[in-house]
């Protein structure tokens, strides 16, 4: 089985309405530890507003942070991905688009933000588990290698016996 980004959305969702400035949703996602925030307005996404977004747009630019909004500085060019995307399709995406997140939707339907962490830790967790059945076969197959050999050391005395039988 696959790696299928669909299990590694974000969710809840953080998300903040377009018209909230920047002083407040600075305070939200310090509150609560994220990264980023979705913006939307009347409920459908119209951007996403970064940490990156807040160092360039705002405090780089030596913008009023109470007097710019999340729509004034959030990044609206947003690159996404269909839930059922596999997790090498969703590490392309982002390598060729520049980022770091990919709103992940179904259909019309936002299921959430999936991060380039999550996606590499994922891969990571996958082929450790492979790794796994790789390690156990191999170790199988030995032990088997070893009985043989065992075996047949076991047995050697017997067959030089039998050899020396033949050859008189």
């Amino acid at each position: 089985m696959g790696c299928h980004i669909s299990k590694l959305a974000h969710k809840p969702v953080a998300s903040l309405e377009y018209d909230v400035d920047i002083h407040q949703a600075a305070a939200f996602m310090a509150r609560r530890d994220l990264g980023s925030v979705v913006v939307t307005e009347t409920g459908r996404v119209i951007g996403l507003f970064t940490e990156k977004d807040l160092i360039k747009r705002v405090v780089g630019a030596a913008r009023d942070p109470k007097a710019v909004t999340l729509g004034d500085v959030c990044s609206r060019n947003l690159i996404s991905i269909d839930a059922d995307a596999s997790c090498e399709t969703a590490i392309k995406s982002m390598r060729d688009h520049g980022c770091r997140r990919l709103l992940l939707y179904r259909g019309d339907t936002f299921l959430g933000v999936v991060t380039l962490q999550a996606v590499a830790q994922e891969l990571a967790d996958h082929r450790s588990s492979k790794n796994t059945i790789v390690n156990l076969v191999g170790g199988v197959t030995l032990v088997a290698a070893l009985a043989l050999i065992a075996l047949w050391m076991y047995q050697l005395p017997e067959m030089a016996r039998l050899a020396m039988q033949v050859m008189q």
